[in-house]
């Protein structure tokens, strides 16, 4: 028995919905790699500069498997087993925190949300 409906160009829908879903993951690893990559530059440019050690030693790493893609910026400029990048950002009894880290990412934190909201199209 049938109603009378006929749904026409369903399977170019579906179609079209598979190619864009395929295309996300990409997005977000493009988005996450590029705003590591301005995080790190404006960590940079805020850190503060004596001999160029902390700023050579600021590294992006952006690591992915089948559930996460992961960017993390860090400042790890160890001499000894004293990480002057720690030291800088968070101070200690002799140094006043810098926050330069922080800084970075309060300032790309609200253009990422919104550019993945627009990736994922939410």
């Amino acid at each position: 028995m049938s109603s009378g409906m006929k749904v026409v160009g369903a399977d170019k829908f579906i179609s079209g919905q598979h190619k864009l879903m395929a295309a996300v993951p990409k997005q977000v690893e493009a988005l996450i790699r590029s705003t590591s990559a301005s995080t790190q530059q404006q960590a940079q440019r805020l850190e503060q500069v004596k001999t160029g050690f902390l700023k050579r030693q600021t590294k992006v790493t952006v690591t992915k498997n089948v559930c996460h893609i992961r960017g993390v910026v860090s400042a790890d400029a160890y001499n000894g087993k004293f990480n002057y990048g720690y030291a800088q950002e968070n101070g200690t009894k002799y140094i006043k925190p810098k926050l330069f880290m922080y800084q970075a990412f309060e300032t790309h934190k609200n253009a990422f949300i919104s550019n993945l909201k627009a990736v994922l199209h939410v």
